[in-house]
């Protein structure tokens, strides 16, 4: 069986169709002269001559002046290079847009999404349904992206995990209402309970009653006090609320006040390009947490970016951490009921690109005991051992006997699953 993606990964709208052909048009480029964009698309007429058409008006549109097209012109029209087809009208289109078209003295980034969506490709009313399912880079391209700073060894490095150990962690819960005094508490408590990771819910916004100076301040405290007393390493990474054009002097000052990491929103509060500023800056050495709220919005529905595009450009802007879901969980988040897209999320996030480290998967939102051996099965590869962020908010926190003792039974559990399952066999 021909497989479009190694994982054996299909978008949603192809899943119980089989492949009933495969059109080799063959591009004029080469892959190292072009950006691979692969679609899904849906339409009435032609599957063919509609890509073809597609290919044309997302990079030069048709040819507008005297006379034929300039050999210039030519040379800058994206083309198709095959289709699977599932259905009439119905498959995928793999499209080779030229780099002739794009600057090498700009950051690649914006163009890049301009050529892959950021032009009408998501509009057009020639066809029915249309997915970005993925953006395949050459060479010359991928080496403009720096990547995640730590990954799993890096990150395993700082927390004092040792391999194959997960990064276990948790969530500042409730979302708000706390006060900088009850949030420091809560992670002093969890820390000493043997978690290596704590986040700000997204929710923390730094109101008036929770200042971000003050909070960052006393967690880094708290944790210092847990580590001297336990010799238990964790960082924290508070809400990085900030404008855009603020938010590198705000990531210095959160650094300075204490934070150990970094968190913010790259699908909707910010962008890709702000995590890669921050990366790309030598004074922000802390690990990056990439948010993930408000994927789902823009990855489901007829006219969707598929979220294995998103974690692939958070993966190359420079992500250390991306939360794709939960395995065995069926009531929180959409994307935790799709077990063929988290397998591939997860391959996106540690496959080799050049030298581009790992961003390491995090499962979050209904993660609870009953679903850890799961997780961690799932999680598993022999090159990264248990490479995922376990983070238990609400769970873990809110056990009965308090946050120390739920960190304390969450981190058990963890380790003698590993204990039967690795390290008898190693």
């Amino acid at each position: 069986m021909v497989k479009i993606f190694k994982t054996g990964y299909l978008p949603i709208e192809l899943r119980r169709k089989k492949l009933k052909e495969i059109v080799k048009i063959g591009s004029k480029y080469k892959k190292e002269e072009a950006i691979e964009l692969v679609y899904y698309l849906k339409c009435d007429g032609d599957i063919v001559s509609v890509s073809k058409r597609l290919a044309i008006e997302e990079t030069t549109g048709k040819w507008i002046g005297e006379g034929r097209p300039t050999s210039l012109f030519k040379k800058c029209v994206a083309d198709v290079e095959k289709i699977f087809i599932f259905d009439k009208g119905e498959g995928i289109l793999f499209i080779r847009t030229p780099i002739i078209n794009i600057s090498f003295e700009k950051d690649p980034l914006y163009q890049i999404l301009m050529l892959a969506c950021g032009g009408p490709v998501l509009e057009f009313v020639y066809y029915s349904k249309i997915a970005l399912i993925d953006i395949n880079l050459p060479t010359k391209l991928l080496n403009k992206f720096k990547g995640p700073r730590f990954g799993i060894e890096g990150i395993r490095k700082i927390t004092e995990t040792h391999f194959p150990y997960p990064i276990i962690g948790t969530i500042i819960k409730p979302c708000a209402g706390l006060t900088e005094k009850e949030v420091a508490e809560k992670c002093y408590l969890a820390a000493k309970g043997g978690v290596k990771f704590i986040k700000d819910d997204e929710k923390m916004l730094s109101p008036y009653y929770c200042d971000e100076k003050r909070k960052i301040k006393l967690v880094s405290e708290a944790l210092k006090r847990a580590y001297e007393e336990t010799g238990n390493r964790c960082i924290y990474a508070p809400h990085l609320v900030e404008r855009a054009d603020k938010i590198l002097d705000t990531a210095k000052r959160y650094i300075e006040f204490g934070a150990s990491a970094l968190m913010l929103n790259v699908v909707l509060g910010h962008n890709f390009e702000v995590l890669k500023i921050l990366r790309e800056s030598s004074e922000i050495n802390v690990p990056l947490y990439a948010h993930s709220g408000g994927r789902s919005a823009l990855s489901t529905g007829n006219r969707r970016i598929d979220d294995g595009v998103f974690v692939k450009l958070i993966r190359l802007c420079g992500g250390d951490f991306f939360q794709h879901g939960v395995f065995g969980v069926s009531d929180t988040h959409i994307a935790s009921l799709d077990e063929q897209l988290l397998n591939h999320l997860i391959f996106i996030m540690r496959e080799d690109l050049n030298t581009l480290k790992d961003t390491i998967p995090v499962a979050a939102g209904g993660l609870r005991i009953e679903n850890l051996e799961l997780n961690l099965e799932k999680h598993y590869d022999k090159k990264f051992g248990y490479d995922v962020a376990l983070l238990a908010g609400s769970y873990l926190l809110n056990h009965p006997e308090g946050p120390y003792k739920g960190a304390k039974e969450f981190c058990e559990k963890i380790k003698h699953y590993i204990n039967l399952n690795y390290l008898l066999n190693w």
